[in-house]
């Protein structure tokens, strides 16, 4: 037998044993979706078949330069100091990008669509009450979110875009073929089906990368505080968790008070006084919101659209092993 017969026996005995086992530690096509789990990743990447990429090549265990500054710097990720936790970690192999990052990335150079990670390094793995970036290297796809339900680094940054959106855009940039799609991947900012129709994985993610101060300047933040009011009666304590911490690092919520570890006669009440607060005091008023986002033009959301998303919502119980 050889060694992927014996990896696929490997895997058939460990669902027979805990059914969950590969579902709460990977999405479906196998890359992780749980922190604690990086050097899997690592090595499943395509940098590290060519033997010169490892872990060292972007973080080191303790810095040459012994300042305070530098050493509160390194503690957040513990980078490398050479590279001073920027692209320099992926153009130390990739030099020809260097010479004109826009024609490869199509964003100007120094905006956060030029940021490698971003790209090619997403937040899609949760652990600790946040999103974690992925550590296994690859490219954005659509297809990926519509086969693996994984959201692409695309719409992590665009969160009020659909998916088509994305794959007319990869089709033009890259080549890359536009797979079929649902009505509601066509019409329905992919954040938001995710926050409404996704397993409990996808909404803490999601919701944690809402609070992104780059995804916030590529998206905007007044569509928003709605749609996030509504996971604050989410069934999941930690979804709830994130929600509040995003919805509070918005203007005029920071005093927002809430309960997450309550139930739900406590939760569901707070939905409406969010979205009630949203409306009625921060919302700008002369300002129309776009259909993607679930909302009409005046902020009100579309008769029974919310009802309908979440009776299609993934609930099938989650416990990601972290």
């Amino acid at each position: 037998p050889t060694m992927a017969d014996a990896s696929e026996e490997l895997r058939k005995e460990l669902q027979t044993y805990n059914a969950g086992y590969f579902d709460n530690r990977f999405w479906s096509d196998g890359m992780v979706r749980v922190t604690g789990r990086e050097m899997n990743g690592v090595v499943e990447s395509p940098c590290f078949e060519g033997g010169e990429y490892s872990c060292m090549s972007c973080h080191e265990m303790h810095p040459d330069d012994p300042k305070p500054e530098v050493l509160a710097s390194w503690r957040a990720g513990q980078m490398r100091t050479d590279h001073g936790n920027t692209n320099q970690d992926c153009l130390q192999c990739h030099e020809t990008i260097e010479q004109d990052i826009a024609a490869h990335t199509f964003h100007a150079p120094e905006s956060v669509g030029s940021n490698c990670y971003d790209c090619h390094m997403p937040h899609t793995s949760y652990g600790l009450l946040r999103g974690v970036r992925s550590h296994q290297v690859s490219s954005p796809t659509s297809r990926e979110s519509i086969e693996t339900g994984r959201p692409n680094a695309c719409n992590l940054c665009h969160l009020d875009e659909t998916l088509e959106w994305t794959a007319d855009h990869l089709k033009q940039w890259y080549g890359q073929e536009k797979p079929e799609f649902e009505d509601d991947d066509r019409n329905i900012a992919a954040a938001v089906n995710w926050l409404l129709k996704g397993d409990a994985g996808q909404r803490a993610v999601v919701t944690w990368n809402m609070g992104r101060p780059e995804a916030q300047a590529a998206s905007g933040t007044d569509w928003m505080y709605p749609v996030l009011s509504l996971n604050l009666n989410d069934p999941y304590a930690a979804v709830r968790f994130i929600t509040h911490a995003t919805l509070r690092d918005l203007p005029g919520m920071e005093n927002f008070e809430y309960e997450y570890v309550g139930d739900e006669s406590v939760t569901r009440p707070r939905v409406k006084v969010a979205y009630e607060k949203w409306f009625n005091e921060i919302k700008p008023r002369d300002l129309e919101f776009e259909p993607s986002t679930l909302l009409q033009p005046n902020g009100l959301f579309q008769p029974g659209e919310v009802a309908r998303l979440l009776n299609l919502r993934d609930d099938r119980p989650i416990i990601l092993a972290q």
